[in-house]
């Protein structure tokens, strides 16, 4: 069986962050965030990411929200069901998985900013993924 995995950096220490990714072995870190920046942990922008995790990070923008999505549910527009209904429409859209195989994501970790999966895009793409799959597990760090 596949594992899946998914983490949000807010109030994680760079130290623990990595801490966390080697103790379950995450193969690849999948930054499935809109922007690859963080002003207030500056460790956590893409680039930064790069330098620590070399090869095993990579940024999968087709598992992002639009702009659009974002602002509306971050300025309270669009209430966290319409976001989820919007996004996975978006997924179904883009078809993110295409070409991918159950090697292909097995072991990897989607990255995004927010400290708990439950109201968070990660989450959403997490299940995504597993739908297209038979056998995975989602485990959320």
């Amino acid at each position: 069986m596949a594992k899946i995995f998914t983490i949000g950096f807010s109030g994680k220490s760079p130290d623990a962050f990595m801490d966390v990714l080697n103790a379950v072995r995450i193969r690849t870190v999948w930054d499935v965030r809109l922007w690859r920046t963080s002003t207030y942990v500056p460790f956590y922008s893409g680039e930064k990411l790069v330098a620590a995790l070399g090869t095993r990070y990579e940024h999968h923008p087709e598992f992002a929200p639009t702009a659009e999505i974002l602002a509306g549910y971050k300025n309270g527009k669009i209430t966290w069901p319409d976001y989820e209904r919007m996004y996975r429409e978006l997924l179904a859209t883009r078809h993110p998985t295409a070409g991918l195989t159950p090697d292909n994501i097995d072991r990897v970790c989607l990255l995004c900013m927010e400290k708990s999966a439950m109201q968070c895009h990660r989450r959403l793409a997490a299940e995504y993924i597993a739908e297209q799959f038979p056998d995975i597990e989602i485990v959320h760090l």
